[in-house]
């Protein structure tokens, strides 16, 4: 009888400790996802804003759109709007990052059967606030880009969890701060 306790024993332990570390391993593959995604995100939004002359942005479903113009070495205008929604993620003129081919992790392994749920939870860009007046223009050139994304996830242990992944970013943008007309707040820059 003791035999068929003690083993009783270990079998509810090694059971638990069975999902527990399925529910652990299930949890860090969608975060490394979700982190894979807004690294990417992030470094796609700072060479775009590298490269760009003029920028606009307002607030479209309480998200941040962005407006990016730049030129090329003949004066060619380009121009790319960068947006968000909480399903889709980020999009580079209305289309998923890298051409169409990163796509927000809501679908892939261990997110089916609402087992996690993922959106975007927040995007915004402000311009650096300026400590000194000698600074103004540098400040102008320079944007803070933050992103949150959250993920819920319904299969964990104890009940329902959610986790926030932020994402910051402060990026320069040379183009502007070296012509001082893209500098000139009015409906071609802010």
């Amino acid at each position: 009888v003791t035999t068929i306790v003690i083993l009783g024993i270990i079998m509810i332990g090694l059971g638990l400790s069975l999902r527990t570390v399925t529910y652990h391993y299930q949890d860090d593959s969608v975060l490394l996802d979700v982190h894979n995604y807004g690294n990417t995100v992030m470094r796609e939004i700072m060479k775009e804003l590298s490269l760009a002359r003029i920028i606009n942005k307002d607030q479209v479903n309480g998200y941040s759109r962005i407006s990016l113009k730049k030129y090329d070495v003949w004066g060619n205008e380009t121009s790319t709007t960068i947006t968000a929604n909480a399903s889709e993620g980020i999009l580079f003129n209305y289309q998923d990052p890298l051409n169409g081919k990163l796509h927000f992790p809501t679908q892939g392994r261990f997110r089916g059967n609402n087992q996690r749920t993922i959106i975007l939870k927040d995007f915004y860009a402000k311009e650096v606030d300026f400590i000194r007046p000698n600074l103004a223009r540098y400040a102008n050139s320079t944007w803070e880009i933050n992103m949150d994304i959250e993920v819920e996830s319904a299969v964990a242990p104890g009940g329902a969890v959610t986790e926030l992944v932020q994402f910051q970013r402060t990026a320069f943008m040379p183009n502007r701060y070296i012509s001082p007309r893209s500098l000139v707040s009015g409906p071609e820059g802010s």
